[in-house]
């Protein structure tokens, strides 16, 4: 995926195999061991797979979420334009021959329309610009069946970490500096490839210009991933975390203190 000054992107080399293979990555622990993190387990059970089933997952990184849903559908297929991810996912994926993966440009699929009954792209959308993140949101619903069903996540919130983060992580840091110190490592990561993080209103409007009616977005309430997730563990034990959890459970409040944001829509 190439860009220009006006329309940038990450290049393809960026994402190699280093760094899909960084313990930074939340979700490599689980990798290792063949499973797959909370958040990609809650978001597999989203999908509603079965045995008719013909997923397409745009940018499946080091490939386990794609063999996860492979066990489930009758065929799972990937694309993502990292030739490192190509190479890690096929060592993921051998002996699951109902799994097809290619290096390929989500602004561009080389599917036809209507080809799958359910399309999942995780943790994507914010390493492109605005303008290639709609792009994506158009093809993904080109490519989708009439009755299928797209989901999309994306982290972190924009406005959490434009208007919470910063003193979150001040008052957090004088009880809890090496769980903010990992944090702020996985953070870290994301500040060097996400192009255009979205709060809620923003990813509903992507979705509109790419063309989807009646979508269905909204940002998890379950802030902490119920402490399952490697860096809210140790944060949970903080009384102001679990405060914040609890009023992240309003609505209100939720746009600005809830990470996981979720865009659904099936297509008439």
């Amino acid at each position: 995926m190439n860009g220009n000054a006006d329309n940038p992107s990450i290049p393809a080399e960026t994402y190699s195999r280093e760094y899909l293979l960084s313990p930074s990555l939340e979700g490599y622990a689980e990798f290792l061991d063949g499973g797959l993190s909370s958040a990609k387990h809650k978001q597999l059970l989203m999908l509603d797979l079965g045995p008719g089933i013909d997923l397409l997952e745009i940018g499946f990184g080091r490939g386990e979420f794609l063999r996860h849903c492979a066990g489930r559908c009758r065929s799972a297929t990937g694309i993502d334009y990292s030739q490192a991810a190509w190479e890690i996912a096929v060592e993921t994926l051998r002996g699951t021959p109902n799994a097809s993966v290619q290096v390929a440009d989500c602004r561009a699929l080389p599917f036809a329309a209507a080809a799958f009954d359910s399309v999942y792209s995780g943790d994507v959308i914010e390493h492109l610009s605005a303008s290639d993140g709609q792009r994506m949101l158009s093809e993904a619903w080109r490519v989708l069946r009439p009755g299928g069903t797209l989901l999309i996540h994306t982290s972190p919130n924009a406005a959490f970490m434009r208007f919470v983060y910063p003193l979150a992580r001040r008052l957090l840091s004088f009880g809890n500096r090496a769980a903010i110190e990992r944090l702020d490592a996985h953070l870290d990561v994301g500040r060097h490839v996400h192009l255009h993080e979205y709060d809620l209103r923003h990813l509903k409007r992507a979705a509109r210009l790419a063309g989807m009616d009646d979508v269905d977005a909204w940002i998890d309430a379950d802030i902490l991933r119920s402490g399952a997730s490697w860096h809210t563990q140790t944060l949970q034990a903080n009384p102001l975390v679990r405060l914040a959890a609890m009023l992240g459970r309003l609505a209100p409040l939720r746009y600005f203190l809830g990470n996981d944001l979720y865009l659904r829509c099936r297509k008439p």
